[in-house]
């Protein structure tokens, strides 16, 4: 096996880089196009989401709109249980017919824990039964540390997520629904005659904010799920546990500008990108290149950028016939944590084997004398 080290060096910094914390007692930073998680704070730790449980009742019934006859214009009526829930509310009337749309607008803008069980009873029948749908949809994302017991967050034992599920939902919930997500972005909604701002104030102080879902109970503290997007560059933040509103505004806007400021998305390698000319043996050409498979992209600090270094391993010699797209080695991404990346090279074209008379000549001059076989032509 032979080993080629070699360093990227993209560019040099000129700015100051610098760590980043928080005083959040969970939270999670990731890039919304390569997923990649950049900043991480007991982001498994289970919690009690609060009204960040609503974006799991707003992605099923996003999912229904999407994919079958359930509309925004269905009206649905608002049950006694609807009608007397406390906490925040969109007023709903008892018996009323309420539009799915303004459902949604209460929900998402007002967090109103009325028209969530008005839609959940709309849908699912029951809350109850609604909740077991939440938790179908949640398995199917791979939030493996959520359980749903009602759809507006009220507390329960038995109801909690983490803020690392959170950030799997809200990705979900923005790269599913592109045609809906735009309810996020409203700043408010009136309804019977009531105009409530959105509770998510970074809509209004934070550069491309644009959703998604705060939640507070006494037990949980202040946390929201938040969204922005600069530059065509979209980082999802989760954090729980702040002390105060303003708290988990300056927290979660001081991640979100950190993730803007201090990363960058680098193209590591090209598909088929030229990465090292090898000796063939016994072959008719004496030598291939050696092509990276993939394409690959990861969200780095600008610190990592310039720590980062690569190597080459592929087994030593290179024997023919080679097929065009044969795997022959890897190339090793070394970035300071995270995980190792490698990438398989690949055989740039075909390359056919000699004549067997001369195969066993070069064989025996090989093995002699140690020379390629360019060497011995």
């Amino acid at each position: 096996m032979v080993k080629i080290f070699s360093f990227f060096l993209f560019f040099i910094i000129s700015f100051k880089i610098y760590a980043i914390d928080t005083k959040a007692e969970q939270a999670v930073v990731i890039d919304f196009d390569t997923n990649e998680v950049l900043f991480e704070k007991n982001s498994n730790a289970k919690v009690i989401p609060a009204s960040m449980t609503k974006i799991m009742t707003v992605y099923v019934a996003f999912d229904r709109i999407k994919n079958t006859n359930f509309a925004i214009s269905n009206e649905c009526k608002v049950s006694p249980k609807a009608y007397k829930m406390g906490g925040s509310r969109t007023f709903l009337e008892i018996d009323d017919n309420v539009t799915v749309d303004d459902l949604l607008k209460g929900i998402i803008v007002q967090s109103g824990n009325d028209a969530s069980i008005a839609l959940a009873e709309c849908l699912g029948g029951t809350e109850d039964d609604f909740a077991k749908l939440m938790n179908v949809y949640a398995e199917r994302l791979g939030m493996k540390n959520t359980n749903f017991i009602n759809s507006s967050g009220w507390p329960d034992d038995n109801h909690y997520s983490t803020v690392y599920d959170l950030g799997i939902l809200s990705n979900a919930l923005i790269k599913d629904f592109p045609q809906l997500y735009s309810y996020f972005k409203m700043e408010e909604f009136t309804y019977n005659d009531i105009s409530q701002p959105n509770r998510n104030k970074l809509l209004y102080q934070v550069q491309g904010a644009d959703g998604l879902k705060t939640g507070f109970t006494k037990e949980s503290g202040w946390g929201i799920a938040a969204t922005a997007v600069r530059n065509d560059r979209r980082i999802t933040v989760v954090i729980n546990g702040t002390n105060s509103s303003r708290s988990r505004l300056n927290e979660s806007s001081n991640l979100i500008n950190w993730a803007f400021n201090q990363t960058s998305q680098q193209t590591l390698v090209e598909k088929d990108q030229f990465i090292k000319e090898v000796d063939v043996w016994l072959g008719s050409e004496s030598s291939i290149n050696l092509i990276s498979e993939q394409k690959v992209v990861s969200t780095l600090s600008f610190d990592q950028i310039q720590l980062m270094n690569s190597s080459i391993e592929y087994t030593k010699p290179i024997s023919a016939p080679i097929k065009k797209g044969d795997e022959l080695g890897k190339l090793i991404i070394d970035i300071d944590g995270k995980p190792k990346i490698e990438i398989p090279l690949i055989a740039e074209k075909d390359v056919s084997e000699i004549n067997p008379l001369f195969k066993i000549f070069a064989a025996a001059k090989y093995l002699i004398f140690g020379r390629s076989l360019d060497e011995i032509k």
